[in-house]
């Protein structure tokens, strides 16, 4: 069977996927959610879309996963092919489509196969997937060069992608502004708990807020498995000092936050 492996740049947390149907599976996404969900990402919709594309049969069953949302391994057949993605964090503390990578590991007995699926599978991105957020610390995690990693998927689709741009465009400013601000809830041992897909109880500690333009954003961790994986949940507040909390679904809002909570958690010692 010819083989290969190459990294892509997830973009987008979207579609969330239930871990659940998953490991049957089944692939059922949800809107909305933080329990029991995992980020399929638009890197891995554009994969299933092409499985399902040349396969109706097409099959995909979750093999691993952990507390993180970015952290995962899905495996697939179609078409007489057998691929794997794997999500690997290689920079930040939070599981943040732009703070990971997702491995793809895919083979055919076929090499022109092979070659057409990843030409067509490539075809689907605006921006291409083998252009990375930050080369050098993709390197430093995984040992591959952005040579590497561009000449991986250079050879793999027949393709020569040197003369290509692949570059990361860089943001021209934060959104933070001057608006942005940290404090610290009132009570740091605060634990929050909610429910996730299968009813289980999850406890969640709070270490403090931003805010941004007028709206507040929760720290928090798991309190039972505590670590350096972090989430983020804008805090509504309602009559009577109820609160509740709700998933950030702007990416690039959350990953602003990342960074400002990073520097958050450093400066009270957490991290």
């Amino acid at each position: 069977m010819h083989s290969v492996t190459l990294i892509a740049q997830p973009r987008s947390k979207h579609p969330m996927v239930k871990t659940g149907a998953l490991k049957s599976g089944r692939f059922e996404t949800k809107s909305r959610g933080t329990f029991g969900l995992l980020w399929f990402t638009d890197f891995g919709e554009k994969f299933w879309e092409a499985c399902t594309t040349v396969d109706d049969d097409a099959k995909i069953k979750l093999r691993e996963s952990g507390f993180d949302e970015m952290n995962w391994s899905i495996s697939f057949r179609f078409a007489g092919f057998k691929a794997r993605l794997t999500a690997m964090k290689y920079k930040g503390f939070f599981g943040n489509p732009r703070n990971t990578l997702i491995e793809l590991k895919l083979g055919s007995e076929n090499p022109n196969d092979l070659r057409m699926f990843l030409q067509a599978l490539a075809s689907k991105f605006d921006k291409p997937p083998w252009i990375l957020n930050n080369w050098k610390k993709a390197e430093s995690k995984f040992g591959m060069s952005k040579d590497d990693i561009i000449n991986s998927w250079s050879e793999a689709m027949g393709r020569d992608l040197a003369g290509e741009k692949a570059e990361k465009k860089s943001w021209s400013e934060s959104i933070f502004g001057s608006k942005k601000k940290q404090e610290i809830l009132e009570d740091d041992e605060d634990v929050e708990i909610f429910e996730n897909e299968e009813g289980e109880e999850v406890r969640m500690k709070i270490h403090g807020s931003l805010e941004v333009e007028g709206d507040e954003y929760a720290i928090m961790s798991y309190a039972d498995n505590f670590g350096s994986e972090f989430e983020i949940m804008k805090i509504k507040r309602g009559r009577e000092n109820s609160v509740s909390y709700s998933n950030v679904e702007d990416d690039e809002l959350y990953d602003d936050l990342s960074e400002a909570a990073a520097q958050h958690l450093e400066a009270i010692g957490v991290l």
